[in-house]
C-alpha cells in the first residue's frame, strides 16, 4: 500500500521567514543578551546615582533644612522688622510773639503709611520742661507742633521738642482698606484768598500784621473743632507761627478767618495753612442733624 505525501498550509514567505530564523538564531540571542546587559547597566547606574545623590547632596541639604526648621526663631528680630520707624523731628525755631512773649515751633514727620500715633510733648526751654500738651499724627503725616505766647523775661537761647507717652496704632486694613481715600473724604477742606497784610496800622502803639484767608469745609463730616496752623515764609525760612481753632465747622460751610501778629515781621512772601484734625477720634465729629 503507497503513502500519500500529507500536504501542507505553510506558504513560501513563511518557509524563507524560517530559513532566516534559523540561520540567525545565534546571532539574534546574542543580541538579545546585549540589549539586557544594556538594560542592566541603565538601571544599575541610576540606583547608584540615587545613592550618591541622597548620601551626598540631598541628604546633607535636607538634613540642614530640618536643622535650619527645628533651630528657635528670633522673634525679636521680626517684631523689631515690622515695628513702626522713629519720628522724624527738627530743630525747634524761637519766634518773638509780643512783648516778653515766645513761640516755640518744630516740624516732626511720621514716615509710616500704616501707623498712627498719639503722644504728649513739652518743649525743654532752656533746661526747664514746660506744661505737657497732647498731639497726635496722621499716618505719613508732616506737621508742627507748637507752644505760642510762652510768657518770659528774656528771650530763651535754646528750646528742644521733647516727646513722650508715644503709642503707635496700626491701621486696620480690613477696617479701612484705603486709607487715602478714606482720609481725603474726611480732611477735605478748602483754602483759599490766602492774603498777609503787613504792619501798617498802629494800636497802641503795637504793631500788628495780619494773615486772613477762606477756610471751607468741602467734607460731607461736620466737626466739633478743627485747628489751622498759619505759617509764615520770607523765601524757604520760616519767619512766623499762629494757629486758629475753628468750632463747629459743618459740612459745605465757608469760613472767612483772620490771625494776627503782634511784633514786627520780616517781609513775607509766601502763607501757608494746613488744617488739622484727629479724625480716628470719633468725639471730633458732629452728629448728623
Amino acid at each position: 500500500m503507497a503513502i500519500q505525501d500529507q500536504p501542507t498550509d505553510f506558504s513560501e514567505g513563511q518557509l524563507k521567514f524560517a530559513s532566516w530564523y534559523v540561520s540567525h538564531k545565534i546571532l539574534l540571542k546574542k543580541i538579545l543578551i546585549g540589549f539586557l546587559i544594556f538594560l542592566n547597566a541603565i538601571l544599575l547606574g541610576y540606583g547608584l546615582y540615587g545613592l550618591v545623590n541622597y548620601y551626598f547632596i540631598e541628604g546633607p541639604k535636607f538634613a540642614a533644612e530640618m536643622r535650619e526648621l527645628s533651630s528657635p526663631i528670633d522673634y525679636s528680630a521680626i517684631n523689631q522688622a515690622a515695628a513702626p520707624k522713629n519720628f522724624e523731628i527738627g530743630t525747634t525755631t524761637i519766634f518773638s510773639s509780643g512783648k516778653e512773649r515766645y513761640d516755640f515751633v518744630a516740624k516732626i514727620f511720621n514716615p509710616n503709611s500704616g501707623w498712627r500715633a498719639e503722644f504728649t510733648y513739652d518743649f525743654l526751654v532752656d533746661g526747664t520742661a514746660r506744661l505737657e500738651k497732647n498731639g497726635f499724627t496722621l499716618p505719613g503725616e508732616e506737621k508742627f507742633i507748637f507752644d505760642l505766647g510762652v510768657s518770659a523775661k528774656s528771650k530763651p537761647r535754646q528750646a528742644v521738642l521733647e516727646i513722650k507717652n508715644l503709642q503707635w496704632k496700626r491701621i486696620n486694613v480690613h477696617e479701612i482698606p484705603d486709607y487715602a481715600a478714606w482720609q481725603d473724604e474726611r480732611l477735605n477742606f478748602i483754602v483759599e484768598n490766602v492774603k498777609f497784610t503787613p504792619a501798617a496800622v498802629q494800636e497802641n502803639a503795637l504793631s500788628i500784621s495780619r494773615a486772613s484767608f477762606t477756610a471751607r469745609n468741602a467734607s460731607a463730616f461736620s466737626f466739633w473743632d478743627v485747628g489751622f496752623a498759619v505759617l509764615l515764609y520770607r523765601g524757604s525760612s520760616l519767619a512766623g507761627v499762629n494757629y486758629i481753632t475753628l468750632e463747629e465747622f459743618r459740612s459745605g460751610q465757608n469760613r472767612p478767618v483772620e490771625v494776627s501778629w503782634f511784633e514786627t515781621l520780616p517781609s513775607i512772601s509766601q502763607v501757608k495753612v494746613m488744617p488739622e484734625v484727629n479724625i480716628f477720634d470719633p468725639k471730633v465729629f458732629m452728629p448728623v442733624d
